[in-house]
């Protein structure tokens, strides 16, 4: 009897499977990122608003011109105190209540409508501690009485107190210790006495009459 010999079957094996390049991976990353921070990008360009900026150097005391100043897109925080472009025209022929910085956002304290003291007035700095203010604080417009302890020269232990109106120009911040200046507005000739009987301590404002709030 003849045996035929047949040939074994082979199996082909699994090829093995093709792994991604770590460079393709991180291209991936990097194409990720990118699109993202666009998106971020235009987010934030589309959150920004237009604002003023001084243009040039504006001393204080000056009108302000058209030429003084100009519009920027700014992503400021809203604490960021600025003027917005649209108020352009009414800003235009205020006067520069402090010294303007080309390059500088303009605020809204730093122009005026006119500079003080004007005629007839006398502006007097005071530094106060919390005790001669009121508790709420005070804001430029505001009417005051400025109670003076007054000493007789003659009769030492005999005080007399003195009530002068006066008009809140300027409150500046406390300092570490608590004290504000205070410009205060006041008629001629009571500047040099309301300064000298600050600068001994017997001296305080009394709130009268409260400026509309803007």
């Amino acid at each position: 009897m003849v045996r035929t010999r047949t040939r074994d079957t082979v199996t082909p094996l699994p090829l093995p499977r093709r792994r991604r390049s770590p460079m393709f991976l991180l291209v991936v990353v990097f194409i990720g990122a990118g699109v993202l921070a666009g998106q971020y990008a235009y987010t934030e360009l589309d959150r920004r608003s237009p604002v003023l900026m001084v243009a040039r150097d504006v001393p204080i005391g000056q009108v302000i011109t058209a030429d003084d100043l100009a519009s920027v897109q700014v992503s400021a925080d809203p604490q960021i105190a600025t003027v917005p472009a649209g108020r352009l025209a009414e800003t235009i022929g205020r006067v520069a209540a402090a010294d303007l910085t080309a390059g500088a956002l303009l605020a809204e304290t730093q122009t005026t409508d006119a500079m003080t003291p004007g005629p007839g007035q006398q502006l007097v700095p005071l530094a106060l501690k919390p005790g001669q203010l009121p508790a709420r604080g005070l804001r430029a417009g505001d009417r005051v009485l400025v109670a003076a302890e007054l000493t007789d020269p003659g009769q030492e232990t005999r005080a007399v107190t003195k009530d002068l109106a006066a008009v809140v120009d300027r409150v500046g911040e406390a300092d570490p210790d608590g004290v504000r200046v205070v410009d205060l507005l006041v008629g001629p000739g009571a500047g040099g006495f309301i300064a000298r009987e600050a600068m001994g301590g017997h001296i305080a404002l009394i709130l009268t009459s409260r400026r509309d709030a803007a």
